[in-house]
């Protein structure tokens, strides 16, 4: 399995109308490490897999990966992401009810598998990990003394520590980017996980009103799997964080641009997800 693509677990929906915390600037810088390196490594020297930029302003969300050099808009109040390629100068718009349609069917699929392999009397770790991500079944744990909530599955392990917001509404306005992001991956990287077991966590801080500073994936498959995204909250922006958000809207009215499918977009996605690997 491509670790690469499990940046998306940073990564049920909450159907929130627009708060005061939708109009008030955030600045989340993400780097996600592979932990699973050798012995003696410590997390700060640990292989960087992805850093992402993530920008709350005016209502909308943008989500910049610099290594795909691929922005992501996300629109609560429209229920819609529009997705920008930099270095393909493509784009495409996508609602989150089309999103919730292609993730039904990579599920239905998931089951057949699952059921198949069972039929057939198979005992492969990877069904473990498929069980997971259809129905994720966690003992929770919370220390509140620390803000740390940890979930327990036999086949994967979250850690998350937390943060008390700076003010009302903000835990909802991210925890619903994130929702909406986590299920946007599941379907537009064909091999990152399902997003079911990210949204119980998510929903769990939720509950507890705590924002992310740092969670951490573990998971017995092939190859060991352990990973952590490190999210540094500000809520002031940067003097180059409104450069960069007008700079992505006048691409995206750009006539130039090429404006495509959201099912070419997942394609041509995939094939550049392939040339890298070889």
């Amino acid at each position: 399995m491509d670790r690469r693509r499990f940046f998306s677990w940073l990564a049920p929906l909450l159907v929130a109308s627009v708060t005061a915390a939708d109009a008030q600037e955030m600045r989340i810088y993400t780097t996600v490490r592979n932990l699973a390196a050798p012995a003696g490594e410590s997390a700060e020297r640990s292989p960087v897999i992805a850093r992402t930029l993530t920008l709350f302003h005016a209502g909308k969300v943008y989500d910049y990966v610099d290594s795909a050099k691929e922005v992501t808009v996300f629109e609560p109040s429209h229920h819609r992401f529009t997705l920008l390629n930099e270095r393909r100068r493509t784009v495409t718009e996508v609602s989150q009810d089309e999103i919730r349609q292609f993730l039904a069917l990579v599920e239905e699929e998931g089951w057949k598998r699952l059921q198949n392999a069972q039929k057939q009397g198979e005992q492969l770790r990877s069904l473990g990990w498929l069980k997971f991500q259809l129905k994720p079944e966690f003992q929770v744990s919370f220390d509140p003394a620390k803000s740390t909530l940890t979930l327990v599955d036999r086949s994967a392990r979250y850690k998350a520590e937390g943060q008390a917001p700076p003010s009302k509404g903000v835990v909802e306005s991210y925890l619903r980017f994130a929702d909406a992001t986590a299920e946007l991956n599941s379907v537009l990287h064909p091999r990152a996980p399902l997003p079911k077991p990210r949204l119980q966590l998510n929903d769990e801080l939720l509950q507890r009103q705590l924002l992310p500073v740092s969670v951490e994936l573990e998971a017995s498959l092939d190859a060991p799997l352990h990973l952590q995204a490190r999210h540094e909250w500000t809520w002031k922006f940067q003097s180059t964080d409104r450069q960069l958000i007008s700079g992505w809207d006048k691409q995206l009215n750009d006539a130039t641009l090429r404006r495509i499918t959201f099912r070419q977009y997942q394609q041509e996605s995939l094939s550049m997800e392939v040339t890298r690997d070889r």
